[in-house]
């Protein structure tokens, strides 16, 4: 089919603008808004797994860049079987959309098996899922609206408890819940605060592990006033805050607050969820099981834009107009999330007996097992070993590890040896003309990497890492011995 296509307008390889990367870029100013929205320094022509053929736009010269924050692709770029099962899927008639009020059988074989998920966390038939978000910041925004409306019998419970150190997305009610709003002169975008959001601190641990005053003071605060909550909300991962993993021991007493109180236990997991930390939902990790999960980013690997509500069945009602987005019917990102829950998970066994023979051996092998089996603990130990190294070459800019499994950072010191907001932005704008992205979360680089990551990837963005720190210690004017074999 593809040899059909040659020396036509289908074609692959043909030439879909006239310009040079460096025109286009040229042209942002007149083009895109500002605010994160301009294309900048290198220009991405393809890519498989975590590794991008680029260049850098200002010179012109090719760069082998490997992606450690993949955000959307826990697969990784191009992944082989989420594309030939979308191709697949085009190919046949099938509707491409169903309108909300239609049904199909991908949309309840979606469902049914992201149920099977959570089977484990109680019986079958006590979640239910709603598919018709577009973005995380919808699915939490959702999670609010069922847990609000589950409180309708208790007109005191108007509080929404949520923490400093949070991120939960960009709508509007999305930044009245989170700790990181957009800021407008000396104010908040659009509005000033919400006067039933109650900010908690992030909750931390002390040097013995246990949980610190300020912690338990949470807990006790949201347990004295609990028949004034509907909802708290929480990320197991705060991102944002140099990646911070919240103690478990503060999630479980949380939970038993919320349980014995009636209150919506809300998991923000649109960074941890779906293989990010080797299981669909956070509460496999630890046992602590939400009443609502928000989930998104991984689910389609980057093929498409869907977000999803997990919730226990008492938390299924909503009121209209909310949750059936008509833009939210798109059967290719549903033909994605199958394909990628057969990749982390494995597909069922008569559906990996009918597997084309021509299929590549690894990857006819990975179907049958499951990546979250094979290939996630590889990947942990291949990141582990990466900021050991790291840590163990440049101890006075490398500070310690956060986060857990595949949501990770690494804290950069400034020249005064301490967290540094502006060092770890110098390391993830430096790091890109040394072949590595990598993005700044608080005083932390955000590394999130690919399920499918290589060695050979993994020791290139080892070598770019090093270079980049090796320049920043140069212009500090202090150049450790050590350091010296990364230039």
């Amino acid at each position: 089919m593809t040899e059909a296509f040659a020396d036509s307008c289908l074609d692959p390889s043909f030439a879909i603008s006239g310009q040079s990367p460096a025109a286009q870029i040229e042209s942002n100013p007149a083009t895109f808004t500002t605010g994160g929205s301009w294309p900048r320094d290198v220009w991405a022509a393809s890519g498989l797994g975590a590794t991008l053929d680029a260049s850098v736009v200002e010179t012109g010269s090719p760069l082998e860049l490997v992606d450690l924050c993949t955000i959307l692709c826990v697969l990784g770029i191009n992944d082989p079987w989420v594309k030939l099962k979308q191709l697949m899927y085009l190919l046949s008639p099938s509707p491409h959309h169903v309108t909300i009020r239609l049904g199909c059988d991908l949309y309840y074989r979606v469902a049914r098996r992201l149920l099977r998920c959570f089977d484990d966390f109680g019986e079958a038939g006590d979640f239910v899922v709603n598919l018709r978000q577009c973005n995380g910041s919808d699915a939490v925004e959702l999670g609010l609206h069922a847990a609000w409306t589950a409180a309708a019998g208790s007109p005191a419970r108007r509080r929404l408890a949520t923490f400093r150190g949070s991120y939960h997305g960009e709508n509007l009610t999305a930044s009245l819940i989170s700790d990181h709003q957009p800021q407008h002169g000396s104010g908040r975008l659009l509005v000033e605060r919400a006067e039933d959001v109650v900010f908690f601190p992030s909750p931390r641990c002390g040097d013995g592990g246990y949980l610190t005053a300020e912690a338990l003071a949470t807990l006790a605060s949201i347990e004295r006033d609990a028949d004034k909550y509907f909802a708290v909300v929480i990320e197991p991962i705060q991102w944002r805050e140099s990646v911070h993993t919240v103690p478990l021991e503060f999630l479980r007493r949380l939970r038993e607050i919320c349980t014995q109180n009636s209150i919506c236990l809300i998991f923000d997991e649109i960074h941890n969820g779906f293989g990010y930390t080797g299981t669909i939902s956070f509460a496999g990790n630890c046992g602590i099981v939400p009443d609502i999960s928000a989930m998104s980013k991984g689910l389609t690997a980057g093929h498409g834009s869907l977000a999803i509500m997990v919730a226990k069945k008492q938390f299924k009602a909503i009121s209209g107009p909310f949750a059936g987005k008509s833009n939210a019917s798109d059967m290719l990102s549903l033909v994605a999330i199958d394909a990628v829950l057969d990749r982390l998970l494995g597909m069922a066994p008569e559906e990996a007996a009918a597997l084309p023979e021509w299929l590549p051996p690894s990857l006819a092998e990975e179907l049958r097992t499951g990546l979250l089996t094979t290939a996630y603990p590889r990947t942990v130990a291949m990141i582990n070993a990466l900021f050991d190294e790291l840590r163990r070459r440049f101890p006075s800019l490398v500070g310690r590890s956060t986060g857990m499994g595949l949501v990770r950072g690494l804290v950069i010191n400034g020249p005064d040896g301490r967290p540094s907001e502006e060092a770890a932005a110098e390391v993830a704008k430096r790091c890109l003309v040394h072949g590595v992205y990598v993005r700044q979360a608080g005083t932390a680089i955000f590394v999130k990497p690919s399920l499918t990551l290589r060695q050979s990837e993994a020791d290139a963005a080892s070598a770019g890492l090093s270079r980049t720190f090796a320049h920043m210690l140069r212009a500090r004017g202090h150049v450790p011995a050590e350091a010296v074999t990364a230039q």
